[in-house]
């Protein structure tokens, strides 16, 4: 105001109406009439004007007199708007009630004294709030891309020909933080508040993208497009319109945002089924319903996929329009077969619907084989039948998953996002009954928003969290440094904890905790890297623990460990020290590749020399056994690394080893030379798929060896000496050279040689071979 009056600018006095929302002036000190319980931030709405020089205010404190000239205007807050604490309140003036600081709730009215209704997620009445306090939620940005709610039948500012659900991005945010909107199909941008519209992923150049289901007919008309078709957007303009580029069209196709949807990144091995939205898909059902669970086995240029399903013989045939991701199912899940189905595709094989089983391995078509308990041989299940159990057990200790953002449920903010609690019952729907330390009661919370923890044990040594500011029931005694042994945990998680230095036993949270590192003797550890050189160790060495010393008090704890050729022990905090995994006497080892000369020596050895660990002295040094040599090698733990015979497993790369002369179960079209992939496994009996031939390969396991499996990016070359490509030369000569842009999951190639255009080149895996330069 003093600048503008300084410019020759004079504004008009303000006047004030019943109902306007007001603050006092950050230049009042002291109001002619006092502060009458207000305070200087205080926010509150004019009750009356009595006249032009005197107006009452209802603040949450009371009705205050205050002169026109010691208060301004501010923009109210209004029912529907989405408000948050402001960050600079240390204490809400009517308590937290359960809502923490992050807490996002909805006004839901302003009562007559001047105090705000919030509803918060979950929490059965208003929160009432000081409207000083609360600020409105800056939700959005200039340009980030927003959809108008599509429940939405009326807008503060009118909807005129917008279209609720439409798509948009934000041109403008105005000084009351309405929006204002730019759509594809409008002229002008669209006013709004931000309450009446709601983020959305963006589209982006490069995206590829369909026509919704959903969607009969285009804003912009099809020019021979349907809703199997897939485009990449090349070009978007400042209303979100979108320019695409479609395989066999001669001009781009115009969209607008709100037609499309992104199309998948798929690759091959993804789970996927059939999209709710999709009445038929491109080549029709055959025998796929909208449960039926498969794994992609290719993917070709013009977007179809092949799917493959467990009960079929051959890769389902449809467009990348059809299908969505689901979660893969993984090695270690306990599943069942879901209630609502009474007879499952592989059939029940003598189990029944409450039969659980352990998943052992999964085949490439998605069966999974799983272990029954009392049962020798493998339960298969379709993964379209299978449903996963929750796998937690009561007594498990969990905590809401961070991933989760600010969408925990109202319990979780009541109780904090970092707490622990205690898996109290396991529900049949997936939920679970958990109870914490200091909380009456208990809650109900799906499996999915909470994740395991680590539980505490009695016995442990225990320190408080880095960073606590002030434990849950407060220090009583203890200091930020101080440790202490558990002596005993309750079913809620409440500990019990002996300091040292501090009489009785101390009630604690274990949230609050942390456990110590204690290294117990006979333990194998590795040097931290922010360790300091000691003699001839150095970070990285590995040695044997030898004992826990104190040095004065109980707090002052040392681990002593012996490093092989020192004849003194290490000594230093545990904090410099990760446990290994301890060898054994037996196995097989040879030297790491940066190990350039061992400490102890080569003995006649090299890198590729392969030895058994004969015996292990007491600080770790290895004495190694190898055919070649005439006496004991002895080594570093440190220096060397296992050598193990992996087992063949399902997705391996194989091919006939030399020494086969004839298979078990005959050559069929299959040679020496022919690679592919493993499918199925069972006893030691492999079905390999490969690229030309329809069906799976039977073979012995001790019949094949793994190869290295080509990948997308892979530098390739027709291999020297081949006469003609299983499915022939095309283009290319053996002087062309090309990278490997897609692998199906039979191993055949797609690979795109350099200077050619248009679809990828078509290989066998045998015929191909890595260009080393």
């Amino acid at each position: 105001m003093e600048a503008l009056s300084n410019r020759g600018v004079h504004l008009s006095l303000t006047i004030f109406e019943v109902g306007d929302w007001v603050k006092f002036k950050r230049t009042v000190t002291t109001p002619t009439h006092g502060w009458q319980g207000a305070r200087p931030k205080s926010v509150g709405f004019v009750q009356s004007v009595p006249d032009k020089d005197n107006l009452i205010v209802s603040f949450c404190s009371g009705e205050v007199h205050v002169l026109p000239n010691e208060v301004i205007k501010v923009v109210p807050l209004d029912r529907g708007q989405h408000v948050q604490l402001k960050g600079d309140v240390k204490e809400p003036r009517f308590g937290w009630r359960g809502q923490s600081r992050d807490s996002i709730g909805t006004v839901l009215c302003v009562d007559d004294d001047g105090i705000l209704r919030v509803g918060f997620p979950g929490a059965s009445r208003g929160w009432k709030a000081d409207p000083a306090e609360m600020e409105r939620v800056e939700e959005f940005k200039v340009g980030d891309w927003v959809r108008i709610r599509p429940t939405l039948t009326s807008a503060k500012h009118g909807l005129g020909s917008v279209t609720p659900g439409s798509i948009g991005i934000v041109y403008c945010i105005r000084p009351d933080s309405s929006l204002l909107i730019e759509l594809s199909y409008l002229p002008n941008p669209w006013h709004c508040e931000p309450e009446e519209v709601e983020h959305v992923p963006p589209f982006r150049i490069g995206d590829k993208v369909c026509v919704k289901r959903s969607v009969a007919e285009p804003r912009y008309a099809w020019g021979g497009e349907t809703h199997h078709s897939v485009g990449r957007i090349s070009e978007i303009e400042n209303d979100g319109l979108l320019v695409i580029e479609i395989p066999n069209r001669p001009i781009p196709w115009q969209a607008d945002p709100s037609d499309m949807e992104k199309v998948e990144d798929f690759k091959v091995g993804d789970w996927v089924r059939v999209k709710a939205s999709v009445s038929s898909p491109k080549y029709g059902w055959e025998d796929i319903t909208r449960n039926s669970v498969g794994v992609i086995h290719s993917l070709e240029e013009d977007g179809d996929v092949g799917v493959a399903f467990c009960f079929r013989s051959k890769p389902f045939s449809c467009s990348v329009t059809d299908v969505e991701k689901v979660p893969p199912f993984e090695v270690g899940q306990e599943i069942h077969v879901m209630q609502s189905v009474s007879q499952p595709r592989l059939g029940w094989s003598n189990e029944s619907p409450a039969t659980v089983g352990k998943i052992v391995r999964i085949d490439m078509d998605g069966t999974l084989n799983a272990k029954v308990t009392g049962r020798q041989s493998l339960w298969k299940v379709s993964p379209g039948d299978a449903e996963r159990l929750p796998g937690f057990e009561v007594g498990d200790w969990v905590r809401s998953k961070p991933s989760l953002g600010n969408r925990p449920s109202y319990d979780w903010n009541s109780v904090g996002r970092e707490s622990l609690a205690v898996v109290h019952s396991v529900q049949d729907s997936g939920y679970l009954e958990l109870a914490c330390c200091f909380r009456k009661g208990k809650w109900i919370t799906h499996y999915t928003d909470v994740e395991k923890v680590p539980s505490l044990k009695i016995g442990q040594y225990v320190r408080f969290r880095v960073g606590l500011v002030e434990p849950r029931w407060g220090w009583r005694g203890a200091q930020p440094e101080s440790q202490g042994i558990i002596t005993s945990i309750h079913a809620d998680g409440e500990v019990r904890v002996a300091f040292f230095g501090l009489p009785g036993l101390w009630k604690g949270d274990p949230s609050d905790l942390q456990a110590e590192q204690i290294f117990e003797v006979g333990e194998w550890v590795r040097l931290k890297e922010n360790a300091n050189n000691w003699k001839s160790i150095v970070p990285g060495s590995v040695g044997v623990v030898q004992g826990i010393g104190y040095e004065g008090d109980e707090t002052d704890r040392s681990t002593y460990v012996g490093f092989c050729g020192e004849q003194e022990k290490w000594v230093g905090p545990s904090s410099h020290l990760e446990r290994v995994d301890k060898l054994f006497a037996g196995q097989k080892v040879r030297v790491k590749q940066h190990v350039k000369q061992p400490r102890f020596g080569w003995s006649g050895h090299t890198h590729a020399s392969i030895g058994t660990i004969q015996a292990i002295d007491a600080d770790g040094k290895l004495r190694i056994y190898t055919p070649a040599g005439s006496k004991t090698w002895m080594l570093d733990p440190s220096e060397v690394e296992v050598v193990e015979e992996k087992e063949l497993c399902i997705g391996d790369w194989v091919r006939v080893r030399a020494s086969v002369s004839t298979p078990t179960h005959h050559w069929g079209e299959v040679s020496h030379s022919s690679v592919g992939v493993v499918h199925r496994m069972e006893d030691d009996n492999l079905w390999v798929s490969f690229c030309f031939v329809e069906r799976l390969w039977l073979c012995k396991a001790s019949e094949m060896e793994r190869v290295r499996p080509y990948k997308v990016g892979d530098k390739v070359r027709i291999r020297d000496g081949l006469v003609s490509p299983r499915w022939g030369w095309g283009m290319e000569t053996h002087a062309s050279r090309g990278q490997v842009v897609g692998v199906d999951a039979n191993g055949k190639l797609r690979i795109r040689f350099r200077w050619r255009e248009g679809r990828p080149w078509i290989g066998d895996p045998a015929d191909i071979a890595l260009d080393e330069n």
